[in-house]
């Protein structure tokens, strides 16, 4: 949410963000049992709307303090220094 404050938005979409993101629990079936709810505490919801949004939100400033050479496109990222042993 950091990232998304300072982007500038409206409080409306922050809040909107927020809402999207917070409250979430999952459970995890295997095998045909099933596992107890838990909270999710972390990451975007898979094949939501907004997923691409935010990781792109989430990365952008990725160049700025990765001390090596760096290269991005969609989601994907290469990292690489020039070193001779």
């Amino acid at each position: 949410m950091q990232k998304i404050k300072g982007l500038g938005l409206s409080k409306e979409i922050d809040n909107w963000i927020k809402d999207f993101l917070q409250d979430r629990k999952m459970k995890v079936y295997v095998q045909g049992s099933c596992s107890e709810w838990i909270d999710v505490i972390s990451g975007i919801p898979q094949g939501s709307v907004l997923g691409p949004l935010l990781f792109l939100i989430f990365v952008q400033d990725l160049p700025d303090w990765v001390k090596s050479s760096i290269k991005m496109f969609a989601d994907d990222t290469k990292i690489w220094t020039d070193c001779l042993s």
